[in-house]
């Protein structure tokens, strides 16, 4: 019977061992570290995304908001040419040209925020990708500024409404249809130059013209500021995040 010798490979040291588990581990490590790096690297290019898009929401905004306060500031020239051209309260007619002032006093340009980008931050989680502080500090000032704003596009509606109301209730609608409606609807000369009035709510139009310019007024005071605080806040982010 023949015997055969087993061959021994050599048993490894243990700093064999070590030193493999170091090289996994550093492997392992460095994976990691990219793998974080790259995350990063999205999650900055996704921040500068929304504040690129955030400064162009702002560039709407201050637009829209020059012309809102334009609005605003012709229709307090209208009401102040229909009050010069109202008449004393025992009179029973206005000027044509009182009634049409009025009319255009109605037209209200409304500021409606482009507010977006906010939004999605806002709804998604996004804020947690601004990094700066002071940054994410400005846009929720900037949006409790635009809510304040939703309050204050309800009041001045009410104050149109009402406004409006009285108008109707003092203008003679027969009168009016009589005086303009070729005018109106075929482009003809207006067949009056007065029109007549029911005179016990003269007064209350007055009142409603007065109320409405007042609140046109604060308007112009409120989009200034908005203005001003939409170009502050686009101006730090343009430098924060060095956008042209």
């Amino acid at each position: 019977m023949e015997v055969h010798a087993h061959s021994h490979t050599a048993r490894k040291k243990w700093t064999h061992y070590f030193w493999e588990f170091i090289m996994l581990f550093l492997a392992v490590f460095c994976g990691f570290l990219a793998e974080n790096q790259r995350e990063h690297m999205i999650e900055h290019k996704r921040e500068k995304q929304f504040v690129t898009s955030l400064v162009n929401d702002l560039k709407l905004d201050i637009a829209w908001l020059d012309t809102v306060e334009y609005s605003a500031l012709s229709r307090i020239q209208h009401i102040d040419s229909a009050l010069s051209a109202l008449p004393a309260q025992d009179q029973a007619s206005m000027p044509l040209e009182a009634y049409l002032y009025l009319k255009k006093a109605e037209i209200q340009i409304m500021f409606f925020p482009n507010n977006g980008t906010i939004t999605q931050l806002k709804s998604s989680g996004g804020m947690r990708l601004i990094r700066k502080r002071n940054a994410v500090d400005s846009m929720e000032n900037y949006d409790r500024l635009m809510r304040r704003l939703e309050v204050r596009r309800a009041i001045t509606n009410e104050a149109t409404h009402d406004f409006t109301e009285a108008m109707k209730k003092t203008v003679s609608g027969h009168d009016l249809l009589r005086t303009l409606y070729d005018s109106t609807f075929f482009g003809k000369k207006p067949l009056a130059q007065a029109i007549r009035l029911n005179s016990q709510y003269l007064n209350e139009l007055i009142n409603q013209c007065i109320s409405l310019r007042v609140r046109c007024g604060s308007d112009i005071k409120a989009y200034a500021f908005t203005r001003q605080s939409a170009l502050g806040l686009m101006n730090f982010l343009k430098k924060e995040y060095h956008l042209k």
